[in-house]
């Protein structure tokens, strides 16, 4: 089974709802997205996390430097040694934007788990 897969599957035992949300990925994880658009309208069942998000697209944890919600970061603190939160829940509408680290902004760097 894969990570996918694992993922789809504990989310949608935790409700039989779903909800729809936008996922962009910006700066190095443009790759993880369907090019050429860098963001993506998508149903998951109610209940999703971060760390599903992750795991449906299979984003290595050391590529990811921030995670946004709406605009505003999900991981604040990470810049000086804080943590991702994989368990951080996302609600219906909400934009979801995944960071990677850029040279071009001193002081990122890969988010620690």
């Amino acid at each position: 089974m894969s990570a996918y897969d694992r993922s789809i599957t504990a989310a949608t035992s935790r409700a039989a709802e779903t909800m729809s949300i936008e996922v962009r990925f910006v700066t190095s994880l443009m790759k993880f997205g369907d090019r050429p658009r860098f963001a993506k309208t998508i149903d998951v069942p109610a209940e999703t996390s971060v760390g599903d998000l992750i795991a449906i697209y299979q984003i290595p944890l050391d590529q990811i430097a921030r995670v946004l919600c709406n605009g505003r970061d999900m991981n604040p603190g990470t810049y000086t040694g804080g943590n991702l939160d994989l368990g951080a829940s996302i609600s219906d509408g909400d934009v979801i934007t995944f960071c990677g680290p850029s040279p071009a902004i001193p002081g990122t760097r890969s988010a620690v788990v």
